[in-house]
């Protein structure tokens, strides 16, 4: 135990009204090297010749500006012959796409985000307790407690930062602070939504509390932050100022360690500061609450180390005097006698109670002999404790940790009351302000509300449980426990994910069963064990089911302290009815199980291959029970008898044969196969279910064995890549196979199952994306490789640039995916984005058409992609990136709006009827009015002439019902998006319906 004063101010100046500019840099590549653009004439499809020169003018103009490598293709028009084998048209992605923006220049717009995962930090009950705040990291959200609905969202000031903390005004209950990375602090008013300032703290902010204090009858906010700069880590009081200058706006440092701070938490109008630095609680009590200015303020601060390291704690303070200030109850002094209790729970499972620690710890002082607090020891936690809290009584005690489990903890009597089985290890637990419910975060990115009574959950909101790769808010000692070596087969793997085929606007993920925010309480698997349904308009959850042996609730821990993994659902896919599902799964047991069985360590890691499980499941989608049920499953589908290499056995890709009504595997052993479903029989008898369907089982209906792979090495090496793609019409497979010493192409024929023809060089590297559009073969590897398959020749090829990341990473940063309702294809590449002395790693998603290399649209992301798809019966693509939030691209041409002179525009009308804005059909009318037989779309190069019938029945607006129901119907109210997104929907309906 040590006493210490530090009251020394940062002299620093707090800047109001600024903003802090993030750039994207090139950092530690070389510049791409320019080469000369030929120029070339084409010929139409009418076969009249048609000048490019000025095509090709832009797009010299273009990849000159972006760095590109290019060279066009030469043609002999005399001759009437082309060069199939020199002359391709190559370029280079440039190192920086055009920067985030919601609707870029080529008319392409990019959604506002939905989704994301909450921040490490306790959710905050509004003062009436309608609303709970949660933060998110780039928003704090606001769901109605009654309804579990969102209701108002307040987005971070700029797409790079990251919040970080957030805590309501203590003079304001409708303010908040919301704390930024990059050393930036917002208020807010949220109950209207609208940003009232920001200051700039220069810098990181970990945690945040509000306190009032009483200034000249009035009260003003007192904000201490823990913030964290050039090594040390400092406890700042501010008095942050709206409408002053610089000079008028206050800070001073109160604490100073070189350790870090983990959290903190001020009582009584800032009487007592009590904060966690590893197994440490420091405490600091001020003599005097009417210190002025700010820099006068000196704390007194004591220090009491506990049995373990503190992953979480809780204070409370009962007793003394108050008396009334300004309409208010405030705390008149510490010299009457208040009581300090605080619950800590360890990293090992054990809960402490300290009462009255702050007046044990000075009674220690004046006599000398006074033995150190003993706390009051609980233990039912297995491992490290996620949440601690006091009741609003005191007489209980709220924890919760990796067990799933709420304990309540009677202090009179010593008895607990358990809540059993909730989704997810326990991460925090807050407690209303009247003490009728609990809010709780778990693992999973949800939240709930639980009432006192009856332990039932009021209030739930899912989230997205894809793994991100955010790091540890806390970094936590390691327990001793036996590592288990990393090998190739536990390489991360890309979220499985498809798009839902009967559900429109739904996407299907594989998630694990809990993604912790911290590095070391809760150590449970991140495998990929579970099934969620995304609502991807809202970024809500619809369903969620297992698809593996899972052990969320049970007991998950082996005889050395390591977690019992889940299997891994690497690669799911739907059918085109959206009837079926195919998923694939590994597992490969702990190494220290088989070490028993080895010689030597060689030895072990074949034995572990050897033991590897692999499963090839099909399940079919019951209406009753909304949910998937297994049919078959297949055991080791691509399995060889030898076990000579790691990735032998494994399946690489997964595809949809809408011809066969199956899928296409193809597996490290080099053989493409196709699963079809067969009707089960019994002794040559139909087997059918209760309600009298025939019941199917699936089996293997071609073996296709890509013949050109005869050394072993190439199909056992375990940086083997393949992947699959299916013509239009379902006639033609291709399959991409690369190896250790070649990169080849199967054009096979889907209904005989023969190899036509095998290609050598269309692409090199390992094989990240493959689609067809139409003619062309679009392959993703080191290039981006455009093969036109009927005239057999490289329509362009682009290099990607690789920003010096490792060939692992940048595949991990690669995604690619093909739609095929606009013919065009879309590729993440990766990003560098730097902001001061932070570098993080972005994407730039850019869309080609197959038949030119000009972009057809270009957008940064703030974070790195880990999903992008098609979206189903719709132009454009869905996007998943690291912060779990969900983004769609889509092209603007879809919405149509009207242009109107400013004289015409409708006046604006107070009441109901036209609160929001003036109906499609007075729109269509004023229009008609002002400029018979014309509508101008904007954004298009020029106006676009309609001509309406006199008729009636010509000018009505027709859309259907079903329609309809696909924008509002989500099967799930609780799903349905803002109203922003529903307008859009619906005027787009509008619009397709006028253009036909």
């Amino acid at each position: 135990m040590s006493k210490r004063k530090n009251g020394e101010g940062r002299g620093e100046e707090v800047v109001g009204g600024a903003s802090k500019k993030i750039k994207t840099a090139r950092t530690g590549v070389a510049e791409p090297t320019k080469r000369s653009i030929s120029q070339e004439t084409a010929h139409n499809s009418e076969g009249s010749t048609v000048s490019k020169n000025r095509e090709l003018r832009i797009f010299g103009k273009f990849a000159r500006k972006k760095g590109w490598k290019v060279r066009r293709q030469q043609k002999d028009e005399a001759a009437g012959e082309k060069d199939h084998t020199q002359g391709t048209p190559r370029a280079s992605l440039p190192k920086k796409t055009k920067q985030y923006s919601r609707r870029n220049e080529s008319g392409w717009q990019v959604s506002d985000a939905v989704g994301g995962y909450l921040v490490d930090f306790d959710p905050v009950f509004s003062v009436d307790e309608e609303y709970l705040l949660l933060a998110y990291k780039s928003s704090i959200r606001i769901y109605a407690t009654n309804t579990s609905l969102l209701v108002r969202t307040l987005s971070a000031s700029t797409k790079q930062s990251g919040i970080t903390a957030f805590a309501l005004s203590a003079s304001n209950p409708s303010q908040l602070y919301v704390a930024l990375t990059h050393g930036l602090v917002e208020k807010w008013d949220w109950k209207e939504g609208q940003r009232l300032g920001k200051w700039i703290i220069n810098s990181q902010i970990s945690d945040i509390s509000v306190v009032s204090q009483i200034s000249h009858n009035a009260e003003e906010d007192l904000v201490y932050t823990v913030d964290g700069r050039a090594g040390s880590w400092m406890i700042t009081a501010h008095y942050l100022r709206l409408g002053k200058g610089p000079s008028q706006t206050e800070a001073h440092t109160l604490y100073k360690s070189t350790e870090p701070i983990s959290s903190f938490k001020v009582l009584e109008n800032g009487s007592v500061v009590i904060a966690v630095m590893g197994s440490r609680l420091i405490l600091g009590n001020i003599a005097s609450l009417q210190a002025s200015p700010l820099k006068n303020v000196r704390y007194t601060w004591r220090e009491v180390t506990c049995p373990e390291w503190i992953t979480t704690f809780d204070a409370r303070i009962s007793g003394g005097q108050k008396e009334e200030v300004g309409g208010r109850t405030i705390k008149a002094s510490l010299k009457s006698p208040i009581s300090v209790n605080i619950v800590t729970g360890g990293l090992r499972g054990s809960v402490y109670i300290y009462r009255d620690l702050l007046a044990n710890l000075i009674e220690k002082e004046r006599k000398k002999h006074i033995p150190t607090p003993i706390a009051q020891h609980l233990h039912w936690h297995r491992t490290g404790v996620g949440a601690t809290k006091w009741s609003s009584d005191g007489n209980y005690i709220i924890s919760g940790g990796e067990e799933t489990v709420l304990a309540l903890w009677q202090l009179d009597t010593g008895q607990k009351q358990l809540l059993p089985h909730l989704s997810a290890p326990i991460e925090s637990v807050v407690v209303s302000p009247s003490g009728v419910s609990y809010a709780i975060r778990l693992a999973d990115n949800s939240a709930m509300v639980v009432s006192t009574a009856e332990l039932q959950p009021i209030v739930s909101v899912p989230g997205i449980q894809v793994a991100t790769s955010r790091p540890p808010s806390v970094q936590l000692p390691d327990l001793p426990r036996i590592a288990e070596p990393t090998n190739s087969l536990s390489m991360f793997r890309r979220p499985a994910a498809a798009v839902s085929k009967s559900s429109v606007d739904q996407l299907l993920l594989a998630v694990p069963a809990e993604l912790s925010s911290r590095s070391s309480i809760i150590s449970g698997s991140r495998n990929a064990a579970f099934l969620q349904t995304l609502d991807i308009r809202s970024g809500s959850q619809a369903s969620k089911q297992a698809l593996t042996r899972t052990k969320v609730t049970d007991k998950n821990i082996g005889p050395e302290a390591n977690p019992i993994k889940e299997p891994n659902v690497v690669l799911l896919q739907t059918s085109h009815d959206g009837q079926w599902l195919a998923t694939i799964e590994e597992w490969t047991p702990p190494r220290q199980d088989i070490r028993f069985l080895a010689t030597n360590e060689q030895d072990t890691i074949e034995k572990q291959i050897f033991r590897m499980e692999i499963y090839l499941k099909f399940w079919q989608w019951d209406d009753v029970s909304q949910q998937w049920e297994l049919v078959s499953r297949i055991e080791a589908p691509h399995q060889n008898s030898d076990h000579s290499s790691q990735s032998l056995g494994r399946i690489l890709d997964l595809l949809e044969i809408p011809l066969a009504s199956g899928f296409s595997t193809i597996g490290g052993d080099g053989i493409v196969k196709i699963w079809s479903p067969k009707i089960r029989y019994r002794d040559g008898i139909r087997v059918k279910s209760k309600e009298g369907q025939s019941l199917v089982t699936w089996t293997c209906l071609q073996d296709i064995p890509l013949t050109a792979l005869s050394k072993a090495e190439d199909r056992g090496s375990s940086k083997v890549t393949a992947r699959l793609a299916l013509s239009t019409d379902g006639s033609l497979l291709v399959a991409g196979y690369q190896s250790l010493s070649s990169s080849l192409l199967y054009l096979i024929d889907t209904e005989s199952g023969d190899i036509r023809n095998v290609r050598p060089d269309i692409f090199s590297g390992p094989l990240i994306g493959l689609g067809i559009i139409d003619r062309y073969l679009v392959a993703l590897a080191d290039n981006l490789t455009v093969w036109d398959i009927v005239d057999d020749r490289i329509q362009y090829e682009i290099s990607i640039y690789s920003y010096g990341l490792s060939s692992r990473r940048q595949m991990n940063a690669m995604h690619f995916a093909v739609d095929q309702q606009s013919k065009n294809f879309a590729v993440a590449i990766p990003e560098i984005a730097s902001a001061g002395s932070t570098t993080k790693l972005g994407s730039g998603l850019v869309v080609f058409d197959p038949v030119h290399a000009i972009p057809v649209s270009m957008t940064s992301l703030p974070q790195t992609l880990i999903v992008l798809l098609p979206l189903e019966q719709k132009r454009g693509y869905i996007t998943i990136d690291s912060a779990a939030e969900v983004r769609t691209l889509t092209p603007t041409s879809q919405l149509l709006s009207f242009s109107m002179e400013e004289g015409e525009r409708p006046a604006r009308q107070n009441d109901l009827e036209n609160m929001y804005g003036t109906s499609i059909g007075t729109l269509l009318d004023e229009t008609r009015n002002s400029a018979p037989n014309t509508l101008l779309l904007k954004g298009s190069p020029e106006s676009v002439d309609y001509s309406f019938s006199e008729s009636a029945d010509d000018n009505v607006l027709i859309v259907h019902q079903h329609e309809l129901a696909e924008v509002f119907d989500s099967g799930n109210p609780l799903t349905l998006p803002s109203i922003t997104v529903l307008f859009e929907q619906v005027a787009g309906l509008f619009s397709k319906a006028l253009s036909t």
